[in-house]
């Protein structure tokens, strides 16, 4: 057994890995949590496996066991104790829905259960990109604030020399502050999307550098669409929804189930009375088509949110291809460094005032977080692809 002290210590040593090392997407792998889909997904399974197990054998609840004693006593005769037994054995004859039931179920469970793995694995990179983005334009925004801060220097230097008019430099100062504000909103993102995913990992709560997502090709171009409708997603779906129809098919029977199997064993005096009969409880009026609406009302329903969560599904696999069918390949960030200090040298140099130089850098700032915005984009449509469609492991 490991002392707590090996568990701290082994705890801090992979905190100074971590620290050393950017996490990339399998690190964040590895450390997931369990997810609440996940969970739901075993409760309404276990629960689905229940529901057969108590409806199993001829037998549609567990049996009722009576028993009962109490004195007889005749006038000139001794008192003795007169003994009983009873055992009422309610019946439940509907196999073939107990059957159906079974035979959905037994299709439905891994499929369910690699419908949530893969919406998880969805949601965990959902997140680790958004973070990842995160943390890449805050870092451009910090790279931004510390360039406006040299340009304000080099303003204000040239307006002392008598080189340039004094409100080149509050432009750069009005800069400043707009780049501040836009710090403390990129600041404030990154905070947020590192709390989704410590939410769905084992890791430090303070944010940590990411490694940059792999540049994984795209999902080839076939029958895409096809390839949907044999997707994991899509045949979850409608396999709960038979499941689901199944289970109140039972529920219905079990509630219509009346016959009773009912024996008993006395012994009275110097007796013993052995008797097997049956019973059946009689319905009140209208209960049995009031039974039956209600399975029916909840079967509609059921139906209608697996066409509407279909008709979604759907949507978003079809938004998904025509992306893909018009989205570039992947390419790697530009970098604007080197045109930004060609920008700054001629500010230096006075060939470029305030006033014309911070358009230009606001432009390279633009096309330089547009182009990760696309990776980032590019990236998610990865992921949404490998987890709709059937031939792509996530």
């Amino acid at each position: 057994m490991r002392s707590p002290l090996f568990g701290a210590l082994l705890g801090l040593l992979t905190l100074q890995a971590w620290a050393q090392t950017p996490l990339s997407y399998q690190d964040l792998q590895a450390q997931a949590r369990p997810t609440p889909l996940q969970w739901h997904t075993e409760a309404l399974l276990a629960e689905r496996h229940l529901q057969l197990q108590e409806s199993r054998g001829l037998l549609r609840e567990g049996p009722t066991l009576t028993a009962s004693a109490g004195p007889r006593r005749s006038p000139g005769a001794p008192t003795t104790t007169d003994q009983g037994l009873e055992v009422d054995l309610p019946l439940f004859l509907s196999f073939r829905v107990r059957a159906e039931l079974a035979a959905s179920l037994g299709k439905a469970h891994p499929l369910l259960q690699e419908s949530a793995k893969r919406a998880c694995a969805l949601r965990l990179r959902t997140a680790y990109l958004d973070a990842w983005l995160a943390a890449r334009l805050f870092a451009l925004r910090e790279a931004d604030l510390s360039t406006v801060e040299r340009w304000l220097h080099v303003a204000q230097a040239r307006v002392d020399a008598g080189a340039d008019p004094a409100f080149q430099v509050s432009l750069v100062e009005g800069e400043r502050l707009k780049v501040l504000q836009d710090l403390d909103e990129a600041r404030i993102q990154v905070a947020r999307t590192w709390g989704v995913l410590v939410a769905l990992a084992e890791i430090p709560p303070s944010p940590m550098p990411l490694a940059d997502p792999d540049m994984s090709p795209l999902p080839p171009q076939g029958d895409l669409l096809q390839n949907w409708q044999d997707g994991p997603l899509r045949k979850a779906l409608l396999a709960q929804a038979e499941v689901e129809e199944r289970s109140l098919r039972l529920k219905e029977a079990q509630s219509l189930s009346r016959w009773s199997l009912r024996s008993s064993y006395a012994q009275e005096g110097e007796e013993n009375i052995t008797r097997v009969g049956v019973a059946v409880r009689l319905p009140r009026p209208g209960e049995r088509e009031a039974i039956h609406r209600n399975t029916e009302a909840q079967v509609r329903a059921i139906h209608g949110e697996a066409r509407q969560a279909l008709a979604e599904l759907d949507a978003r696999a079809q938004g998904a291809v025509l992306r893909l069918q018009k989205a570039p390949p992947v390419s790697t960030v530009p970098d604007f460094a080197a045109a930004l200090a060609a920008v700054e040298l001629r500010l230096r140099e006075g060939r470029e005032r305030p006033s014309e130089a911070l358009p230009i850098r606001r432009q390279l700032l633009e096309a330089q977080m547009a182009a990760l915005r696309r990776v980032h984009s590019q990236h998610l449509l990865t992921a949404e692809l490998q987890a709709l469609l059937a031939e792509v492991n996530p």
